[in-house]
């Protein structure tokens, strides 16, 4: 059986539970700069509703230069639910990650996942950077919207 069926077969169980996320490669110019020291996004992918938050974990291949620039992943801007305030460090190449601040959160409604960096003075100081951010969540359903079950099949 492959990874993508066993996978499946875990959604589609009958506990119905999985491990998912969204995910988004993001580049330091995606980021909006308020004019201040920090630089925010919201992810194009939402948590569905119905998922319990795990946590998140952050793959950075090419480090953001400047000042401090720590990551903070939240339910809006400059919150950090999905990476319990830790500082996630984007100035080193390398993954880091954090569980959530209330793990396993029951997501009622689709939830948008914002981030926020802080740069420490000026994120117009900004000029490079470029990293995989991912909230996982456990699924306690199949999402057809985001392409279950040919998401899984071989």
């Amino acid at each position: 059986m492959s990874q993508g069926n066993i996978l499946f077969k875990m959604v589609d169980g009958p506990v119905g539970l999985g491990i998912d996320k969204v995910s988004q490669w993001v580049d330091y110019s995606d980021f909006t700069d308020g004019g201040g020291q920090y630089g925010t996004l919201t992810m194009n992918q939402k948590i569905p509703a119905g998922s319990f938050v795990i946590g998140s974990r952050v793959k950075i291949e090419e480090a953001f230069d400047g000042g401090t620039n720590n990551l903070k992943i939240g339910k809006s801007s400059g919150e950090d639910e999905f990476c319990d305030g830790a500082n996630l460090d984007l100035s080193s190449v390398g993954v880091v990650g954090d569980s959530a601040e209330d793990p396993l959160e029951f997501i009622a409604s689709e939830q948008s996942v914002y981030l926020r960096v802080d740069e420490g003075t000026d994120w117009g100081d900004v000029t490079a950077g470029k990293a995989l951010i991912e909230v996982y969540y456990l699924t306690t359903h199949l999402e057809l919207a985001k392409g279950y079950p040919n998401k899984f099949h071989s």
